[in-house]
């Protein structure tokens, strides 16, 4: 085959296999852009535990009325994704500031989400053990496509991070991440004092998270963001000068 064919033909410039390749012409721009929207959107600032709290109850409710509607809303808003995000980004850079910072989000995220899924759960009637309807059911028990779920979602979700023009597909990548509903599963378990259902919907969303996390941590390293760790440490320094003054980013 000619040289020049995937060059030009009739002056369209058309790109080489190489020149196509997702992760050979990412810059550093680009990095330093996704590092921002990354950092930015897992920033644990009061706005980012109420979106996680509206998350938790809208899950729950769905959840035990059976509308995949009002669980899909609550997995729109979930903010969730993106310090599950962070922390793949840390481990890809080995910044452990970052990775302790993210962790501690993912963490009280888990446990916000537990305890007004809880809260919500007391207040509406006790599911039967025997009747649990389709959407109950989804989030019991881990499976294969539990993980390959979470391994794909994490792999679109750090593209559309790191390439603009995928980040317009974010509101479907949000719907694919399963991270809040298992947790709200979990508290209707404790609801129905079935400790069994607890652990394997819990169970769910960690296997959900490491899913995303280790996918993601495969495309950031493939997009070599550990040549800007000083985007990092000067992003976590702007997040600590507005977490103390209470001045917006």
């Amino acid at each position: 085959m000619p040289d020049n064919i995937n060059k030009t033909k009739k002056g369209v410039n058309f790109p080489t296999p190489t020149s196509n390749s997702l992760f050979h012409d990412i810059t550093e721009k680009d990095r330093q852009a996704a590092i921002e929207k990354i950092i930015e959107a897992s920033c644990p600032r009061k706005s980012f535990f109420v979106m996680t709290t509206v998350a938790a109850i809208l899950c729950t409710l769905g959840i035990a009325e059976g509308n995949s509607a009002v669980i899909i809303g609550g997995m729109l808003v979930a903010p969730m994704l993106s310090p599950s995000l962070a922390v793949a980004m840390g481990i890809g850079m080995a910044d452990f500031k970052l990775i302790y910072r993210s962790i501690r989000v993912v963490a009280f995220s888990t446990l916000f989400s537990l305890g007004f899924s809880f809260a919500i759960a007391m207040l509406l009637e006790r599911p039967d053990p025997a009747t649990l309807n389709h959407e109950m059911l989804l989030r019991i028990g881990v499976s294969r496509d539990t993980l390959i779920i979470a391994v794909v979602a994490g792999i679109a979700a750090s593209l559309s991070m790191i390439r603009s023009e995928l980040h317009k597909y974010m509101a479907g990548i949000a719907i694919a991440v399963a991270l809040i509903p298992p947790i709200s599963m979990s508290a209707i378990g404790l609801r129905m004092l079935d400790l069994e259902i607890f652990y394997q919907s819990f169970m769910q969303f960690l296997f959900s998270l490491g899913g995303i996390i280790l996918s993601a941590l495969v495309v950031f390293a493939l997009s070599k963001f550990y040549i800007s760790r000083k985007k990092v440490a000067k992003e976590l320094n702007d997040e600590e000068k507005m977490l103390k003054t209470g001045e917006k980013k």
